[in-house]
């Protein structure tokens, strides 16, 4: 093989060469291009998913806030309309220490609530648990309207004490006016001599504890509607 030929062969080496590293520069940049999008899509789908969980706990968070609202609402409507009702039966009041109510004058009224409170304290229900003694004294404080207007005299306080005293209780109760006042718009406190337990009969804690009902009663007022 001549010199010539020799030159010629290494030249179609080279171009042969040149050609294999230019086909495998080509398909390696291929190669990267494709994993460049690959993982571009990846990236689009990561960014696709995160805004999607964005957009549902934003739906989430929308919902919870709007169902936070309504019991708010809910709450606002029933206590709106237990305070009406009782502000409304509080304005009775006036007129029935006028003129009674359902055919019973205001004295008997007291009366009434006089001994309830004193018979629940003789039960021991007064909210404590200590007992009452046998003999026992309790006072009866009234507000300074109702001591004023002498809604409840000693004769009336010993009639009570009497019905207490014939029923089967067994106790020798005695009940006199306190020189106590309470400050309240009508009713009564029954308070045993030392003081360590009595019943409110107030017409103001009546009505709380009458709320819940009347809450309850609302509540079921405004599902039936529904």
């Amino acid at each position: 093989m001549g010199a010539t030929e020799i030159v010629e062969k290494i030249k179609e080496e080279a171009v042969s060469e040149e050609q294999r590293i230019i086909s495998e520069a080509k398909e390696k940049a291929k190669l990267k291009l494709e994993e460049a999008k690959a993982q571009i899509e990846v990236q689009k789908r990561k960014f696709i998913d995160a805004e999607e969980r964005k957009g549902v706990e934003e739906r989430e968070r929308m919902v919870r806030a709007a169902r936070l609202n309504a019991r708010k609402l809910k709450w606002q409507s029933e206590e709106g309309l237990i305070a009406k009702v009782l502000e409304e039966s509080m304005k009775q009041i006036a007129e029935v220490k006028k003129e009674g109510f359902k055919g019973n004058s205001y004295s008997n009224i007291l009366t009434g609530l006089i001994k309830d409170a004193a018979m629940s304290i003789i039960a021991g229900s007064g909210g404590t648990n200590i007992s009452i003694s046998r003999d026992s004294e309790l006072n009866v404080i009234l507000s300074d309207e109702d001591a004023d207007a002498s809604f409840v005299t000693p004769d009336m306080l010993n009639k009570i004490a009497d019905e207490i005293r014939a029923g089967a209780w067994g106790v020798d109760v005695r009940l006199s006016l306190s020189s106590d006042r309470i400050r309240s718009a009508g009713g009564v406190i029954v308070r045993g001599k030392d003081e360590k337990i009595e019943v409110n009969n107030t017409f103001e804690q009546r009505m709380a504890r009458f709320s819940t009902s009347l809450r309850e009663e609302i509540v079921k007022n405004m599902l039936d509607r529904r």
